[in-house]
């Protein structure tokens, strides 16, 4: 119960970064825009189809999201039992912390991002190191400055729970063997410490599958949880369904956040990476953020994902081979995407601070500003063309950007 009442508090406060339409602005109502101009902007709208991920056939099982939900907030998977999912995605902020960098057993290096439309994404974390939600759940689990758990631990709790174990038979139609519980006698997997390591080795390969099965199938549960997160409805998109209602005598938007609209389409070149439903390409860019030989991004994490046992063509993915389009023909030049990270969606872009994968802007304005600084970096020219900017315009183009 305390899970769900969590869970329904969770829907209050996503509720709190939604904007209100109830003052209509008339200062721009005959705001003109060319048609390449409206085509690109209806481009930006959000895209109501439900999320997919072939590799997940649970993404959008109820049972499966119940299941997930209890799992997100249970604390007991952690070193400490103090850590939990939503620890670092909390509800009342977004689903994420507002830190500059996570927190948790220690302090890590990267940002934690919203969760709210994570589901609509096709690569997690900021060097896109999983290639689906439920692969990207589970590894906060196993990760010595997260939850600093391993995999014997957690499917062991998981199915010496009766509860969980009850859920979990609901959803998955299937019960491991009474005995494995008591075969994990010992934290072990492998991506842990020595003992860690030596300890999975010495399982049964019969024990290490049905482990990683029951594991896979947790993070599935978790990713069926996540993907009921959903982005609030926005002033912009407001704007765009009056815009095609032909209501031209009114307007959510003011005159200065439609200049700012109209450098993000256009001068300000945003749209070369913030496209699409998501506002993002969902793709990866080296816009001179990442430290070469400290955080050198998508480079560090291409053979990892290549043979990551979790990954879409692995043997706990439910997709077939040819639908798993991102892996089989991402890059595998490390050069090409050197420095470079996720592009993230800016839809509640103004809820969402700190900004970057590091965290080291506290504001839109300090994003802006560094990239009319860095645009002009011949190293980047490839990645971020050269954005001039005058101090009205950086003011307009924020404004558009909390309309998100």
């Amino acid at each position: 119960m305390r899970h769900l009442l969590l869970g329904a508090l969770s829907l209050l406060v996503i509720g709190a970064g939604v904007y209100s339409y109830g003052q209509l602005s008339t200062s721009a109502p005959n705001f003109q825009w060319t048609a390449q101009e409206l085509a690109t902007l209806n481009s930006l709208k959000s895209n109501p189809n439900p999320a997919t991920d072939a590799s997940n056939r649970y993404l959008h099982n109820a049972a499966a999201a119940d299941l997930g939900q209890h799992l997100f907030f249970d604390k007991r998977f952690s070193r400490n039992a103090q850590i939990a999912c939503a620890s670092c995605h909390q509800p009342d902020k977004q689903f994420a912390d507002g830190l500059a960098v996570a927190s948790a057993l220690a302090t890590g290096t990267r940002n934690t991002p919203s969760l709210l439309g994570v589901a609509k994404q096709h690569w997690f974390f900021w060097d896109g190191r999983k290639d689906s939600l439920w692969s990207q759940a589970l590894a906060p689990w196993e990760n010595p400055l997260e939850h600093g758990f391993t995999r014997t631990e957690a499917v062991k709790l998981l199915l010496s729970d009766a509860q969980y174990a009850s859920q979990y038979q609901t959803v998955f139609k299937s019960a491991l063997p009474s005995e494995v519980p008591q075969r994990l006698t010992q934290a072990a997997t492998p991506l842990g410490d020595l003992a860690q390591l030596q300890a999975w080795k010495q399982l049964p390969d019969t024990t290490r599958q049905q482990v990683d099965q029951v594991y896979a199938n947790m993070g599935k549960a978790l990713a069926a949880y996540m993907a009921t997160l959903q982005t609030p409805p926005s002033r912009f998109e407001h704007y765009l369904q009056q815009l095609n209602q032909a209501e031209t005598h009114v307007s959510t938007l003011n005159t200065q956040e439609l200049a700012g609209a109209r450098l993000f389409v256009g001068k300000a070149q945003c749209i070369l990476c913030h496209s699409g439903a998501q506002l993002s390409n969902l793709g990866f860019q080296n816009i001179g953020s990442g430290v070469i030989g400290k955080d050198s991004g998508r480079a560090a994490v291409l053979d990892e994902l290549r043979v990551d046992r979790f990954n879409c063509l692995g043997r706990f993915s439910d997709a077939k081979a040819e639908q798993c389009a991102e892996l089989n023909y991402m890059t595998r030049d490390r050069h090409s995407v050197l420095g470079a990270f996720k592009v993230p969606s800016l839809r509640n872009v103004a809820h969402t601070a700190p900004y970057f994968h590091d965290g080291r802007f506290a504001s839109l304005e300090k994003v802006l500003a560094y990239y009319v600084s860095v645009s002009h970096d011949a190293t980047l020219e490839k990645d971020l063309p050269p954005i001039n900017l005058s101090a009205d315009e950086q003011r307009q183009l924020v404004a558009f950007l909390k309309t998100l």
